[in-house]
């Protein structure tokens, strides 16, 4: 054949492949990545590296490479004993060890010498969530790089709603990004306590740009399309440990390198769809895509609580419980967001209430609760306790009379009788506790002691990096015949007096260590200990009671009030601030209702508390001096809203409840205007359909006999609106009547 210099010559397209960090350098999940690395940890009883994997397959790669330094050996067990190993596997997944590996930045400068990335790739961490096919995110990435020659990087964000529970809280970033090209300018992180007021940027990054995005509500899904530059400039910079502190910011603030980094937002709070077949645009010569779904990392345990409670709530679908990565247990769905194995057995009397899955072989005894929680196989609950918001691994047995809130607890886990574990608790393997004790907020405890090897790093102060956890225990690879698992030794006063296991570190130290801050150092505000652990808020990041020299500055005084909210409060702030964004920003039902369902997700609120805050909220926006047209306007502005909030007969005479409680309560109301505010709203709620005649007719017929709970002036201002409904279901009967009598005379005439 042939294949002279006259001959066509064929483009052949290139093979798409990633790269995989499988340690993040920290100790967010110690002790519970004792004996497993973090990307094997279940996750609604599934490896997360698979959630990672299955993302990858389905946006096209051909080849994925698993760095990893702790548990190497045990991950490369499993993978070459799951899907990814068979012969018909559509991609092929290689596990590398790094053995001196410290940060990220050495990972990838051995994926660099290792020369097996010569072309674009995706880059992640091994415990990314997503439902998202990215190749069209990698297409558009290759056409920018056509057009941008230094383009070396797209980063992957998710917009979140301020308190949103995928929110990290120990970190706030503020992304400057050019809203035409979808260009990264700056990007500014500092942790979350102290407040900072400021953020400082380049002069240039503003004036250089007729247009500037000023984005802090969005979060880092730990996903990049990278170009082979990006593993070189590694090489070169050997300060180069952490992804976003060190190499992001040191791109954008360069001006010797002169590389960009693009970022594509992924739109919305949350998302319920899993296409990522966007339709390719473009903008000053630049392509993105226009797209939206779901994708998260799990940073910490608070992100792996909040993507469980997104996966149970199907805001990732179809990746759901129920339609599992893998050949993972297969569970049915019902009422509730309960999800349960074949081979579950529940007691008559036990109450499995809602956001559950039951793993396989699990047992709930009598009169025993589980709410907003997961399971794993082989479970048992005992009777009369009670399992709300946590995470039990597999063969966790649970006694009589127990209280788990808000935790993890590892792989054969005994909780004995009459034990109460606060939230935040991270129970390692193997681990006993009880009789009769009650585990502390924020404990962790672990099956063997902590012991560090000399030399061994405190933290790797990286963002999105896990400290060698194989070095972090210096009897891991002991056998349970230990003799340091003598009898005496067991920390009696945490696990109680049959309990066996030792609390693991030290609160103080272990927030030094917490890289993800991105800022980490030894002089860590320790009031961030807690606020990467499941069931933290504000309030656990409070400031100290002062020492009574000089005075708090009005910052600290603002951050002390916010902190020492309740969570109900921050729920109603929250609320308050949602609302107010969604009419400062005019925007539409179908938005405002997206951002109300995140906030109901984020603080796990129930359809009557949504609905009494929301209405209550929007009334409040309502404009006295005009009331006719305000009014008017507002709820049919909010009415689709509000109807999402309504479903029988009950709910709306609720509604009506509500309108009577905020008529009679609202400061600064004269009477005249109460009454006539009241018959406006029930009128326009009638109106719109939100509330049938039949409602209003029922709630005031009840409502006057309840002359020392309901305000008479309201329900006596109501009666002529009431006595108009009943005419017009009299004229309807009378001529429904009518009817029915023509009716029968054209039948005696037939």
């Amino acid at each position: 054949m042939d294949t002279g210099s006259g001959s066509t010559k064929v483009e052949e397209k290139e093979e798409l492949k990633a790269v995989v960090l499988a340690d993040t350098f920290d100790e967010l999940f110690q002790p519970m990545t004792q004996n497993r690395p973090r990307s094997l940890l279940p996750l609604c009883n599934v490896p997360m590296i698979e959630y990672t994997l299955e993302m990858l397959a389905l946006s096209g790669v051909v080849e994925a490479f698993i760095m990893c330094k702790a548990h190497a050996d045990k991950l490369t067990a499993y993978i070459k004993q799951s899907q990814w190993a068979r012969g018909h596997a559509q991609m092929k997944v290689f596990v590398r060890t790094v053995r001196h590996a410290t940060t990220i930045g050495d990972a990838l400068r051995a994926v660099d010498e290792s020369s097996a990335i010569m072309t674009d790739f995706i880059l992640c961490t091994g415990i990314v969530v997503s439902n998202m096919n990215l190749s069209k995110i990698v297409a558009a990435h290759v056409a920018n790089k056509k057009r941008d020659g230094n383009h070396i990087m797209t980063m992957l964000l998710q917009e979140t709603t301020p308190g949103h529970r995928r929110q990290v809280k120990s970190d706030e970033s503020v992304y400057f990004i050019d809203p035409s090209s979808s260009r990264l300018l700056a990007l500014n992180s500092h942790a979350a306590v102290p407040r900072v007021r400021t953020t400082v940027i380049q002069p240039e990054v503003i004036t250089a740009h007729a247009e500037v995005e000023v984005r802090a509500d969005l979060t880092d899904t730990c996903v990049a399309i990278c170009t082979p530059d990006v593993l070189a400039l590694f090489t070169e910079n050997f300060d180069y440990h952490i992804m976003r502190r060190d190499f992001i910011h040191g791109i954008l603030e360069s001006d010797i390198l002169g590389k960009t980094i693009y970022a594509h937002v992924l739109g919305g709070s949350s998302s319920i769809t899993g296409d990522a077949d966007g339709e390719l645009l473009a903008g000053e010569g630049l392509a993105f895509v226009s797209h939206s779904g779901y994708a998260a990392c799990v940073t910490d345990t608070a992100a792996y609580d909040a993507i469980s409670r997104d996966l149970i709530g199907r805001w990732a679908y179809p990746l759901c419980p129920d339609n599992n990565p893998g050949s993972y247990e297969a569970y049915s769905y019902s009422r509730g967001a309960v999800y349960k194995a074949s081979s579950v057995r529940l007691d008559r009397e036990s109450r499995v209430e809602h956001h559950v899955i039951l793993g396989a072989d699990s047992r709930v005894a009598g009169q025993a609760s589980i709410a907003d929680s997961v399971l794993g196989a082989r479970c048992s609950i005992g009777e009369n306790s009670a399992v709300r918001g946590s995470h039990l691994f597999g063969d966790v047995r649970v006694g009589r009379n127990a209280v788990i809130e808000g935790s993890v607890l590892g792989e054969r886990v005994t909780v004995l009788d009459n034990v109460v574990i606060e939230r935040g608790c991270l129970i390692g393997d193997d681990v006993t506790v009880g009789p009769n004790v009650r585990v502390s907020a924020f404990t962790r405890i672990a099956r063997r002691r902590m012991r560090r090897k000399i030399g061994s790093p405190e933290s790797m102060h990286d963002d999105d990096s896990d400290d060698d956890e194989e070095n972090t225990w210096a009897d891991a690879e002991r056998t349970e015949s230990d003799p340091l698992d003598g009898l005496d030794q067991f920390d009696r006063q945490a696990v109680g007096a049959e309990g066996v296991g030792y609390v693991w570190g030290n609160a103080t130290a272990d927030a030094g260590s917490d890289a993800d801050s991105d800022y980490s150092d030894d002089d860590t505000d320790q009031r961030l200990r807690h606020l990467h652990t499941l069931g933290s808020t504000m309030a656990d990041a409070a400031y100290p009671e002062s020492d009574g020299e000089g005075s708090a500055d009005e910052d600290d005084d603002e951050d002390n009030e916010l902190a020492h909210l309740s969570p109900q409060e921050e729920f109603e702030r929250e609320l308050y601030l949602t609302i107010k964004r969604a009419c400062d920003d005019n925007l539409s039902a179908s938005k405002a209702s997206l951002e109300l369902k995140s906030l109901r997700m984020s603080y796990n609120k129930e359809q009557d508390e949504m609905r009494a805050g929301v209405v209550q909220e929007v009334l409040r926006t309502i404009d006295m001096d005009a009331l006719a047209d305000s009014a008017s306007r507002t709820l049919r502005r909010w009415g689709p809203v509000i109807a999402e909030y309504i479903g029988d007969g009950r709910d709306q005479l609720d509604l009506v409840d509500i309108l009577e409680r905020h008529c009679a309560l609202e400061h600064g109301l004269v009477d005249a205007t109460r009454t006539r505010l009241f018959v406006r709203l029930v009128y326009l709620m009638y109106q719109l359909d939100i509330v049938e005649d039949v409602a209003i007719i029922a709630w005031h017929n009840r409502a006057q006999k309840r002359a020392g709970e309901v305000n008479q002036e309201l329900v006596r201002a109501l009666e002529p609106v009431v006595d108009g409904l009943n005419e017009s279901d009299d004229e309807s009967d009378e001529d429904s009547g009518s009817d029915d009598e023509t009716d029968d005379g054209s039948d005696e005439s037939e």
